[in-house]
C-alpha cells in the first residue's frame, strides 16, 4: 500500500496513525478515566486516544509530517517553537478517537471527542469526511438501529445480546445522516426493520420525525420505530 515515493495511501497511513492511538490510550491516565466515566471498555470497542505528541518522536520523519498535514492531523499555522522549529498544531489534541470505515472496511476518517473543556462538548471529524461507524453494516442486516451519535453507538456494541440481532450506525449527529448513510442502508437488501434511538430532547426528536419520513419514502416495505430515551438522556447516559 506504499507508492513510489514512499508515502502510504491514506487508508494504510490512517490504520497506522489509529494503532498508534490505541496504543495511546493504554498510556494515558486521564483517557482511560474520562471512557471509564462514560462507561466504555476499550476491551470491547476500539477507542484511540490522540495526546498530541505523535510527531515529537519523529521530527525527522518527513513523510510522516507531510502526510499529517495532508490529511488534516496537523495545522501550519506559521508557527515556529522555542528551539527555532517549526511548530504545527495538532488536530483533535487531547481527544479519545473513534475510526470510520468505507465498505471495504478501510479507516478512511476519524471522530475525536475532547475530554477537556466538558462544558463545551467538543467533537471534531477528520476533513474531508468519510466512512460510517463503526462501519458499514452487515449485508444480511435485519434490524437496524440508528444512534444520533458516536459514543451511543459505541455504547450499544459492548452488549452481545445487541450485536447479536441488531447492527448498529451511528449518525453525524442530528443533521448527520449524510447520502454516504443512506446509501448504505438502501443496499440491506435483507433489511425488515430500523429502529431510531436518537437523544430524549427536542433536537433528536425533530431529527427523528425528518429522517423517518424520508427513510420510509425510499424504503417503504421496512417497518420504522423509535425507541425515545427519557427527557435530557441519551444512549450513554441510560448505560
Amino acid at each position: 500500500q506504499t507508492s513510489n515515493t514512499g508515502t502510504l495511501s491514506k487508508e494504510a497511513f490512517l490504520q497506522k496513525m489509529f494503532t498508534y492511538f490505541k496504543n495511546g490510550l493504554h498510556s494515558s491516565t486521564p483517557a482511560k478515566e474520562y471512557i471509564a466515566e462514560r462507561n466504555l471498555d476499550f476491551k470491547k470497542i476500539e477507542i484511540g486516544y490522540n495526546a498530541g505528541q505523535f510527531h515529537h518522536g519523529t521530527r525527522k520523519d518527513e513523510s510522516l509530517i507531510n502526510q499529517c498535514l495532508q490529511y488534516g492531523l496537523l495545522m501550519d499555522n506559521g508557527l515556529t517553537s522555542r528551539m527555532g522549529e517549526k511548530a504545527y498544531s495538532v488536530f483533535g489534541r487531547m481527544s479519545i478517537c473513534f475510526a470510520l470505515r468505507n465498505k471495504e472496511n478501510n479507516i478512511t476518517g476519524f471522530y475525536f471527542r475532547s475530554i477537556v473543556n466538558q462544558d463545551k462538548a467538543k467533537h471534531f471529524y477528520l476533513k474531508d469526511r468519510k466512512g460510517l461507524y463503526p462501519a458499514y453494516p452487515k449485508a444480511n442486516t435485519k434490524k437496524l438501529i440508528l444512534t444520533e451519535a458516536i459514543i451511543d453507538a459505541a455504547s450499544l456494541l459492548q452488549h452481545d445480546e445487541i450485536t447479536k440481532e441488531y447492527s448498529v450506525l451511528a449518525a453525524y449527529g442530528t443533521n448527520g445522516l449524510t447520502e454516504e448513510h443512506t446509501g448504505a442502508i438502501k443496499e440491506l437488501t435483507a433489511l425488515e426493520e430500523i429502529i431510531f434511538f436518537f437523544d430524549g430532547d427536542n433536537a433528536g426528536r425533530e431529527a427523528v420525525k425528518k429522517y423517518a419520513a424520508s427513510l420510509k419514502n425510499e424504503l417503504p416495505t421496512v417497518s420504522i420505530s423509535n425507541i425515545e430515551p427519557p427527557e435530557g438522556e441519551d444512549i450513554n447516559s441510560l448505560l
